[in-house]
């Protein structure tokens, strides 16, 4: 592991059926950086990720956490470690609220069950946990819709409530798979602000993207993948001129 890196992916490979989702991969990305994850449909990011995350486990290589290997550890652990992610698909509980929503990122710091903890509290706790979502609600500005439910909130605010679900555990590095999906123009411009105050915070950020403006607007360095492997990695300006990168996407 290099001095300065948070996260060390070191050619990690997953099989699915015999077909390699993800081949060999290697790349870091560095404390305090912005890293984009892009590729075709089907290239392998979003396996990559959980493997990261502990849904899957590799068939060989190896992910390093500030120096930890990562395989050693549960899903529901690398909270603690410092760790927390988005998902594609946005996953939230509509029967909670959205304080409650947010509440369930602190599930690492409670023994029982997250739905369980959240109204078993005793005042103490409860004191605590809801300053703490009250805080990164502030901050990400949704303090508005705490108390609505998420069937009751725009689209680009649910994406939100996930991030600020990710950020309550105060992790130092926050994954975030495709985060701009089914965004419109102002809500994608409102949540590449938020990335940047994020990162601003010293919190480092690796997320997955197809909308190829907003990772070159927002990522110091890029990584691109397709057919499970990694093609290209640089600043935006080279990667998006790279002749692999335009095949990838474009065809011959």
């Amino acid at each position: 592991m290099e001095k300065g890196n948070i996260l060390d992916i070191d050619r990690a490979t997953k099989s699915f059926g015999g077909i390699k989702a993800v081949d060999g991969v290697s790349f870091s990305v560095k404390k305090g950086q912005i890293k984009a994850l892009v590729g075709p449909n089907g290239a392998g990011k979003t396996t990559l990720f959980n493997i990261i995350t502990g849904l899957y486990r590799a068939d060989s290589g190896d992910v390093l956490f500030e120096g930890k290997k990562l395989f050693s550890y549960k899903p529901h652990e690398l909270v603690k470690l410092g760790i927390s992610r988005t998902f594609q698909n946005i996953q939230l509980v509509d029967t909670l609220t959205v304080k409650e929503n947010i509440a369930l990122g602190l599930h690492s710091k409670v023994k029982s069950n997250p739905i369980y903890a959240i109204f078993r509290l005793n005042r103490k706790q409860e004191k605590e946990v809801f300053e703490k979502v009250n805080k990164v609600s502030k901050f990400l500005k949704i303090e508005e819709y705490l108390n609505k439910f998420p069937n009751q909130v725009p689209f680009g605010i649910k994406r939100l409530i996930e991030i600020a679900r990710a950020l309550v555990s105060e992790p130092d590095l926050l994954l975030l798979d495709e985060p701009a999906a089914g965004l419109n123009e102002d809500e994608t411009e409102f949540l590449l602000k938020s990335i940047f105050r994020v990162w601003e915070q010293g919190i480092s950020i690796l997320l997955i993207e197809h909308d190829m403006e907003f990772v070159t607007n927002c990522s110091h360095s890029i990584v691109v993948m397709d057919s499970g492997k990694k093609i290209a990695e640089g600043l935006p300006s080279e990667v998006m001129n790279d002749y692999r990168v335009v095949k990838a996407y474009m065809g011959e």
